[in-house]
């Protein structure tokens, strides 16, 4: 018989099998995307600190080096840090996800900041590492004696060289790892 309620062990069985794609509750959302704001507030709080170091190092810099060559690498590195802290602050700060948004707008926002942080740190190489390269060239350039200014450029390039791959490369793997996220808020929406 059609109409003929369930039993109730039938009906339990049923009602707690377990969903394939669950949706995500909007509290969960929340949590995530303030995790996420956090942990961004923390590295750029680490970015600032070491921009600030860089620049009070090149600063003594200005003063210990005599070259004229040699201080006006120290400048350009100077700026190029504050290039960088600027970019970081108007391109990188978090986004504060409203509290009243309802769950369709909160995965909208919070995949948002994940799809923004994700191309910043895929273009780390334009904003975050070529600010700073003119200064270095110049600063080497003033720093190395003249009859061994091929071979010292080249020796000071090989670890500068190192310690920018490594910087590409954690922040592609960074990226890599919010694509996964920016997917798995996807697959939760369709």
């Amino acid at each position: 018989m059609p109409n003929e309620p369930l039993p109730d062990d039938i009906r339990n069985v049923w009602q707690n099998q377990p969903l394939e794609n669950k949706p995500m509750a909007l509290e969960e959302i929340r949590r995530k995307a303030r995790r996420f704001e956090k942990r961004i507030s923390r590295r750029n709080l680490r970015e600032y600190i070491g921009g600030t170091l860089g620049i009070a190092i090149f600063t003594f810099d200005l003063f210990k080096f005599p070259s004229p060559l040699a201080r006006t690498g120290s400048l350009l590195i100077i700026a190029g840090i504050v290039v960088i802290m600027i970019q970081i602050y108007k391109r990188a700060s978090p986004g504060k996800l409203p509290a009243d948004l309802p769950l369709t707008d909160s995965l909208d926002f919070h995949r948002g900041e994940l799809v923004r942080q994700r191309d910043l740190l895929r273009s780390v190489l334009w904003w975050y590492l070529a600010p700073i390269v003119p200064g270095l060239v110049v600063f080497g350039a003033g720093v190395t004696p003249r009859q061994a200014a091929v071979a010292g450029a080249l020796i000071n390039a090989i670890p500068l060289l190192c310690i920018f791959g490594v910087i590409y490369w954690a922040n592609h793997r960074a990226a890599q790892g919010l694509d996964r996220k920016i997917a798995e808020l996807d697959s939760l929406r369709g």
